[in-house]
């Protein structure tokens, strides 16, 4: 994902009280969902996260690649 896009935001600690935008990151996939599960899923802070897709219950890692600045 190399745009990103605007996504709830769960924790409302950047951008409006209802969603924040996620910049560069990585999608990493990987068979061991049960670990997936285990990971922070709250992509807000900027740190890594485990998120899906819509419609879809797979878990994938998201590794951002720098901070979104609205520059």
């Amino acid at each position: 994902m190399y745009g990103g896009f605007w996504v709830p935001n769960k924790a409302h600690a950047i951008g409006s009280a209802n969603e924040f935008h996620v910049g560069p990151h990585i999608m990493i996939i990987g068979p061991d969902q049960k670990m997936l599960r285990a990971l922070n899923q709250d992509g807000s802070k900027g740190a890594p996260y485990a998120n899906h897709l819509s419609g879809h219950s797979e878990l994938f890692l998201v590794t951002p690649i720098r901070q979104w600045d609205e520059r």
